[in-house]
């Protein structure tokens, strides 16, 4: 599939960006959406820079927290497109107009072409151009 997120294209590409184990993927009108794909099924927790239909959250002042059994995981911001991990031990990561910002690192301008993921972050760092990770739900668009 082919993406764009911010500046950076996607090519032949299966996720464009994983933060851990969410794909996030960005809309025509530049708005995120978020798919956790942890579990057997992919299930859609943010979609258009809104909570996704049926997904478990909690406003706060600069957007809204994802919840899973009562635990928040990440907030999101929709406004800044800047997501902020609460439990996941994840980097924050933010999509501005011009580049993909990952902790301190910032991607701008890039193209990506014929990996399963194009930025895979992890809490350990982030990759370029990888393999698609074992166990992952199938993300269908």
């Amino acid at each position: 599939m082919n993406f764009r997120i911010a500046n950076q294209s996607f090519v032949d590409v299966q996720i464009p960006l994983l933060w851990g184990q969410r794909a996030i993927i960005q809309d025509r009108k530049d708005r995120l959406s978020v798919i956790d794909l942890s579990e057997p099924r992919a299930k859609l927790e943010i979609l258009g820079d809104e909570p996704a239909p049926g997904v478990t959250f909690e406003p706060s002042f600069s957007g809204f927290k994802i919840l899973k059994n009562g635990l928040a995981l990440y907030l999101y911001d929709p406004a800044e497109k800047r997501l902020e991990s609460l439990s996941l031990g994840l980097p924050d990561c933010q999509v501005t107009p011009s580049a993909i910002r990952i902790g301190s690192n910032e991607f701008t301008g890039n193209s990506f072409v014929g990996y399963g993921v194009g930025l895979a972050v992890t809490p350990e760092g982030i990759s370029v151009g990888t393999p698609l990770p074992s166990g992952l739900a199938r993300l269908a668009v």
